[in-house]
């Protein structure tokens, strides 16, 4: 469907073929090898029973020096320098050798992990405690940095905005693990400049393993701040027709995006469905299986208002801190609405639509009524959740130069189940980087690789079903607050 070059992928992470997996396979390894030391040992013991048996004893009789000889051959097999019994306590050794490597390399692992997120907050926390005092001095400055914005010309304003967001997108395409750690220092920024006062309130709890605040704890706050209004409705709207993609079965990644590109065009033509979200309903000799598309933030108001738009920044910052959503909420609603209890679904989302696709996979009260097989996010910040539950399977599109993705300051957990794919269909222009037609094209290049994480995921959709062949029937339903 895809025309033209298709983007590089720069990296693929998790999945079958990624660090975690590797680690599962070398542990299966070490079990295997101690099965086999097992049956050396029990082979050994054989050994012993086979010089005590009678009719041999009484061949020494006959003939003494073959019954010798054939004594010294077992006890030599058995447990001589070279024998079954050495050689399973050999194994044994080799299996405690794989299993501590893994330790080693997980400890490792772990500890990078810790100190990266060290390194993060203790700056934050410096770089706030050092603007505190100085708050007074930069709100006035701020002051007098407007007044002189307000008097410059439209065509001053403008160049200078142009070049402000031309150097934020060079940050962000040019150096993303920067712009990424600058992200995880927001918990210990908000710590710094409250000097530690709200650390051990509940709202910045440091939750983490460090035990220190995070983005998370920051957002978390900001939700709080905004009312942390979970309140929604659920309308079905009759009418919509499907676009000529959705009224079949999505058969690549790249059908996938289109279809989530055209629920989420619906508000374009009637702003009455900001909030939109579509069901697919696939239909072929297998049975049912429903997709749900989830587009991404509608309105970038910090503060939601009654009946406006669900899919607000009040919604991203419950959702960056792990709180329940009224986008989360109606999504459960609507799907119960439109007949999904007990059904296998995947769950297809676009910036704030991967977020709540990806907490709603590992919420126990949402997998009670749906059996969630797969979550396709683009452009989503997903780090926040860090478990999927086994039967789950995640693909995380990210594009480098959106910022988005990087909004969660983590890197996307390493799992056998959970791939990560980021490719390079990006410039400096980082509202542009967001868009889903980038993203449209990631997953063409996605179904295009040769990757083994990236090819075992999409078989795995085709078996369940869920790529392939057979009509599909979509229905629509319109969340708001």
């Amino acid at each position: 469907m895809s025309g033209g070059t298709l983007p590089p992928i720069e990296s693929v992470s998790g999945g079958s073929h990624g660090v975690r997996a590797g680690y599962a396979q070398m542990r299966a390894l070490a079990s295997r090898i101690e099965r086999q030391a097992g049956d050396l040992a029990e082979m050994a013991g054989l050994g012993a029973r086979v010089m005590a048996d009678g009719d041999l004893l009484e061949s020494s009789v006959l003939s003494p020096l073959t019954f010798a000889d054939a004594q010294v051959q077992v006890l030599d097999a058995t447990a001589g320098a070279d024998g079954l019994a050495v050689r399973a306590v050999g194994l044994e050794a080799d299996a405690l050798g794989v299993r501590a490597v893994v330790a080693a390399f997980e400890a490792s692992d772990a500890l990078a992990w810790h100190l990266g997120e060290t390194i993060d907050s203790t700056l934050g926390r410096v770089t706030g405690r050092a603007l505190a005092p100085a708050l007074p001095a930069l709100l006035v400055a701020g002051g007098l940095t407007y007044a002189w914005w307000s008097t410059a010309s439209v065509e001053e304003q403008a160049a200078l905005g142009d070049e402000l967001a031309d150097d934020v997108g060079r940050l962000v395409h040019d150096h993303p693990a920067l712009a990424q750690h600058l992200v995880n220092s927001g918990g210990g920024l908000v710590d710094g400049l409250t000097g530690g006062l709200l650390t051990g309130t509940g709202l910045l709890d440091g939750g983490g393993p460090i035990e220190r605040a995070s983005t998370n704890d920051a957002a978390r706050l900001m939700a709080l701040l905004l009312g942390n209004d979970t309140e929604f409705t659920v309308e079905r709207i009759d009418g919509v027709d499907p676009s000529p993609v959705q009224r079949r079965a999505p058969g690549s990644l790249e059908d996938l995006m289109v279809s989530l590109d055209d629920t989420h065009l619906l508000d374009r033509t009637d702003p009455d469905r900001h909030g939109a979200i579509q069901v697919q309903r696939i239909v072929d000799e297998h049975g049912e299986r429903s997709i749900v598309y989830l587009p991404g933030t509608d309105d970038m108001s910090p503060v939601g208002r009654d009946g406006g738009p669900v899919r607000d920044m009040e919604t991203n910052f419950q959702l960056i801190g792990g709180l329940d959503s009224a986008y989360g909420r109606g999504i459960q609603q609507a799907m119960l609405d439109a007949g999904l209890e007990g059904q296998d679904v995947m769950l297809v989302g676009h910036s704030q639509g991967g977020m709540v696709a990806t907490a709603l996979a590992a919420d126990p009260g949402f997998t009670r009524h749906f059996d969630v097989r797969h979550v396709v996010t683009a452009g989503s910040p997903t780090a926040q959740v860090p478990d999927l539950p086994a039967g789950t399977s995640a693909i995380h599109l990210e594009n480098r130069g959106d910022a988005v993705p990087l909004l969660d300051g983590e890197d996307n957990p390493d799992q056998p189940h959970r791939t990560t794919v980021s490719f390079d269909a990006g410039s400096h222009d980082v509202v542009d980087n967001h868009a889903l037609d980038h993203y449209i094209s990631g997953a063409a290049a996605a179904d295009a690789s040769t990757n083994g994480s990236i090819r075992d995921q999409v078989e795995r959709m085709r078996d369940d079903g869920f790529l392939g062949t057979g009509s599909a029937r979509v229905q629509t339903f319109v969340i708001t607050r």
